[in-house]
């Protein structure tokens, strides 16, 4: 193999790492948070009710202060808040409870 193949190939090689390294970030674009949709231990990163700060630590199943990412558009499908509902959800604790029990019931069934 002479030098000029050497050199396509890898100038192909790293053009081709290029395409590939922008479908993740197409990918995460269409994604949301989706706030009291996620089970207990399954929640993604820190909720927004302070309670914890970590993914997968949630103590509650479908805390509205917790989020799950899921493709941009199934979040109000599945019964799910955007930021600005669930923060204003967890500002009545009667509230937050009937969500909750709300949600164990739909994704039970």
């Amino acid at each position: 193999m002479n030098k000029r193949q050497v050199l396509q190939t890898a100038a192909a090689s790293l053009l081709a790492m290029g395409v590939l390294s922008l479908a993740p970030a197409a990918q995460a674009q269409s994604m949301d948070k989706c706030f009291g949709i996620a089970k207990a231990g399954q929640n993604d990163c820190a909720g927004i009710s302070g309670l914890h700060s970590c993914k997968g630590t949630s103590t509650t199943s479908y805390d509205p202060g917790d989020f799950a990412v899921k493709p941009t558009g199934t979040c109000k499908e599945m019964g799910g808040l955007n930021m600005e509902q669930a923060k204003a959800l967890l500002k009545n604790p009667a509230e937050v409870k009937m969500f909750e029990e709300k949600m164990a019931k739909k994704m039970s069934m």
